[in-house]
């Protein structure tokens, strides 16, 4: 008990073994999802199923415990879904999965560097605050709409109105609203493993009404990833058309890694402390040359580590459970997969749901701090696109600033991001 009071400082961080555990099965259940979706759009870049899930263990272990024992936060380290799409439906077509793997690789390694030399958080402290903050209100109002979708209450049409409401009298639509009406009272109790409980609860019930099948078996052994390995090929440079998408991977890798860490501190309430971000940002770097190596698109510190830190997680304890869990999810494979949408879309609609309440530290008294915060969050939400969104918030916050007579407000490192930004779509 002492050596993991040393190690993780659990009485300086006003927790204890059991919460931390609890914060981790949390955060675990939250994003069991990546056991299918992730391996499944890999699958349409031609990645073999069974192998990509191993490789996908494999790596939220090693980068969640690194994030645990390096950085001693409670975020879990695993593939963002958004880019995982992003690369396997737009990038993997035109240049193979190997142009994928060699992007996300070349950019590992400028991200590290960035890291060591500290640009990145010296990046970040150059961030207006209210930029900040809409990245992470935009990434839980994204949130809430994919929840909703997969909850089945709003889906996607092929006529001139692109949403429309659900079957709200289908089980499990009906199943999902009910859940995330349990998980409010459980947060309401105040039981810190009340998201856990619901995802258990509601999968248990999903497989009663039939929403969800139990599974032909318990236990699967690992798959070899020998396959997957080394799928490098630095041959591409020499192509002048890789350049920009090359450009276009890394500028979503920097954005979406650093947002991603940005939001949790935000949540974590510590933000403005710029060595907080260091530890951090050499874990997700490191992983970001790891995971093609290994054959799997870029990581970084899941998002869904809001549930965990929600369920009071607060030291690497929780990061290290998640990726044990994670690794032994390769054997219990068959059970995981078997969570359906009604059980992990009401936790992720109200993770999003906490993410929005950053908003009221906006100031909305000067339009020129809540105008552009408006658009990047509707541009992240009605674009689909996260990644979209945050660079079209750098492009255009320093020339409203400076048409609004504050271009005292402004910095040489936002208009060196506004140019970039506005390279990004040009090339996009």
């Amino acid at each position: 008990m002492d050596y993991i009071e040393k190690i993780f400082k659990l009485k300086e961080n006003n927790t204890n073994i059991k919460t931390e555990l609890t914060a981790g099965l949390t955060t675990f259940f939250t994003m069991s999802y990546l056991f299918v979706l992730s391996p499944k759009i890999l699958e349409f870049a031609g990645l073999n199923f069974e192998i990509t899930l191993c490789v996908t263990c494999i790596l939220v272990f090693v980068g969640s415990l690194f994030m645990g024992l390096f950085a001693n936060k409670p975020y879990a380290v695993a593939p963002f879904l958004g880019e995982t799409a992003f690369l396997a439906y737009v990038i993997a077509p035109q240049y193979s999965i190997k142009g994928c793997f060699t992007a996300i690789l070349i950019c590992g390694i400028l991200l590290f560097l960035m890291t060591i030399f500290r640009l990145r958080t010296y990046i970040i402290s150059q961030i207006p605050e209210s930029i900040k903050l809409a990245f992470c209100t935009g990434l839980g109002l994204f949130f809430i709409f994919i929840a909703l979708k997969d909850m089945g209450i709003v889906r996607f049409t092929t006529n001139q109105t692109p949403l429309e409401i659900g079957d709200l009298t289908s089980l499990p639509v009906l199943l999902g609203i009910l859940s995330f009406i349990l998980l409010l009272k459980l947060v309401n109790k105040g039981l810190k493993s009340a998201v856990l409980i619901t995802v258990v609860i509601t999968t248990i019930s999903a497989v009663l009404i039939g929403a969800a099948h139990l599974p032909d078996k318990i236990f699967s052994l690992p798959q070899n990833i020998n396959p997957s390995l080394f799928q490098i090929d630095f041959s591409l440079l020499c192509k002048k058309s890789f350049i920009p998408i090359l450009f276009v991977i890394f500028l979503i890798v920097n954005i979406d890694t650093s947002g991603a860490l940005i939001s949790l501190n935000l949540k974590s309430e510590k933000e403005n402390n710029k060595d907080d971000l260091q530890k951090p940002m050499i874990v997700d770097s490191l992983m970001v040359i790891l995971a093609p190596i290994i054959g799997t698109t870029t990581p970084g510190a899941y998002i869904d580590s809001m549930t965990g830190i929600s369920a009071g997680g607060r030291t690497g304890l929780t990061a290290i459970t998640v990726g044990v869990l994670f690794i032994s999810g390769i054997f219990l494979a068959p059970v995981i997969s078997i969570i359906p949408p009604c059980a992990y879309a009401p936790v992720l609609l109200y993770v999003g749901i906490l993410m929005t309440t950053v908003i009221s530290k906006i100031d909305f008294n000067d339009i020129t701090e809540y105008g552009p915060v408006i658009f990047i969050i509707c541009t992240m939400i009605f674009t689909y696109n996260i990644g979209a969104g945050i660079i079209a918030g750098f492009a255009v916050y320093p020339f409203i600033k400076l048409v609004c007579g504050q271009k005292n407000k402004t910095n040489i490192t936002l208009w060196i991001l506004s140019v970039l930004s506005l390279l990004y779509y040009i090339i996009y």
